[in-house]
């Protein structure tokens, strides 16, 4: 286990100076927003979203990944606001983000324009020392944990994303400043400088109706920062809207199951499973996700005539 504690580290920290890659999630089509902030303020109901992902299970200090979505469409503003959290950790780093976003919202053939940016406050810290290099090692990307191996960046998304009644697409980028963050063991010490590399996805699915109450769902996304490229194939279909699965394949990489059940007219759970396809699948028992979502609508009653309602009470 430790020579797979340092292959995964050493993949992480190979420079002082190296790329920071986004955080990946198998149900994208579950959490479009998450990748395209065109998405913010779209649909009719405010959506709350939660997911936990485990990557590669069997490794020591194997990614893992938490994320909160609040996506709230306001008419009065012609499209919507976001909320989101994620926290993020893979080997001795852990990222905490939490960003806000606005989307605007315009009808246009059809269907629905969305255009959104998103601002990310971002907190890179090395976690407990439970790892120290070799005294023959000398690279300050190994920088041992203390007190100053914190960094502070902010970063920008944005994101154009189009819908109708039966399919959707969207092209977005996250990390647009491609901010850096700077991690120092010590004072005078040398540091280590992670930059945030910019990248592109673009996306897109369908709805094909199969009568009797089945809904074929093929979904695509390419993620690129032009250096390396990766592809999600999807197909899920669901059962009287309460019921759906499907798989997905990231090439190269992955083969997945989904699973998930519309619990309640407003709450609804979804679980994937990963087999690794790579050369990790050695020492991989794949990666486990989950992810709940709750949306609901709020229904404001007309002003009576003659009456004042206290906006506090609303």
């Amino acid at each position: 286990m430790r020579k797979t504690r340092l292959a995964l580290f050493a993949m992480l920290c190979s420079s002082a100076l190296w790329a920071q890659q986004d955080v990946q999630f198998t149900q994208f089509a579950n959490n479009k927003i998450f990748y395209n902030p065109g998405v913010i303020g779209s649909g009719d109901a405010i959506c709350l979203s939660a997911a936990h992902r485990s990557q590669w299970v069997g490794f020591d200090n194997a990614p893992t990944t938490q994320n909160f979505n609040a996506n709230v469409p306001l008419d009065v503003i012609g499209g919507g606001l976001s909320l989101n959290f994620t926290n993020d950790m893979i080997g001795f780093f852990q990222d905490v983000t939490a960003g806000i976003g606005y989307g605007y919202q315009m009808s246009l053939a059809g269907g629905s324009l969305g255009l959104g940016l998103r601002v990310d406050f971002r907190n890179k810290a090395m976690t407990s020392g439970a790892w120290a290099p070799p005294q023959t090692m000398n690279d300050p990307s190994l920088v041992l944990n203390s007190p100053n191996n914190t960094s502070m960046a902010t970063d920008l998304s944005f994101g154009a994303y189009y819908t109708n009644s039966n399919w959707y697409a969207g092209l977005s980028s996250t990390r647009l400043i491609e901010t850096k963050d700077i991690l120092q063991s010590a004072p005078g010490s040398q540091m280590a400088q992670i930059r945030g590399q910019r990248h592109y996805y673009l996306m897109g699915g369908y709805d094909i109706d199969l009568q009797n109450g089945f809904i074929l769902q093929p979904a695509m996304m390419i993620k690129t920062d032009f250096v390396t490229t990766q592809f999600d194939l999807n197909a899920a279909a669901t059962y009287n809207n309460q019921i759906w699965g499907g798989v997905t394949y990231r090439v190269y990489d992955a083969l997945s199951i989904m699973a998930g059940y519309q619990i309640t007219k407003d709450l609804r759970a979804t679980y994937s499973y990963d087999l690794t396809t790579s050369s990790l699948r050695t020492s991989s028992s794949g990666s486990h996700e989950i992810m709940m979502s709750y949306c609901f609508t709020i229904e404001i009653p007309p002003k009576e005539k003659g009456s004042y309602r206290n906006p506090i009470f609303l």
